[in-house]
């Protein structure tokens, strides 16, 4: 569970309500893009992209999360579908982890519900990179 509400640029937000016109017809894909959109109207916090604290993970943020219980830092940067690779760490916003990462503040905790129906705990450890924070806010 996460310890305060997801805050989330105004650009951010737009993006996401925009997704679905742009993604194919996948019935998981939509019911991520669903669960997204419920985030970013019911439980965010949305804010100007000028305003977004520099420790808040917004999308095209690199960042560490490790899971509650300890194991292993993964490094990841969260990003929009279309920008997806695997090999450069990058996952999709509408991964259960990029779904529980956006929005989180460096030492917050979330819960992701995992495909086979299970949940983790995760906290986010470190910011590498913010593109608001760096002054890329067009990202």
């Amino acid at each position: 569970m996460s310890t305060t509400l997801p805050v989330i640029t105004e650009l951010d937000a737009a993006r996401i309500r925009e997704l679905g016109s742009r993604m194919p017809d996948d019935g998981r894909n939509l019911t991520a893009l669903g669960a997204l959109l419920e985030l970013v109207t019911s439980e965010a916090d949305i804010v100007p992209r000028e305003r977004i604290a520099a420790d808040v993970v917004t999308v095209n943020s690199t960042v560490s999360f490790r899971e509650r219980d300890g194991g292993t830092t993964h490094r990841v940067t969260v990003v929009y579908p279309q920008d997806v690779s695997l090999q450069e760490r990058r996952i999709s916003l509408l991964s259960p982890v990029g779904r529980a990462l956006l929005g989180r503040r460096v030492g917050d905790f979330a819960s992701i519900d995992m495909p086979d129906g299970t949940t983790r705990e995760i906290r986010v450890v470190e910011m590498h990179y913010q593109p608001e924070a760096s002054g890329h806010h067009d990202r």
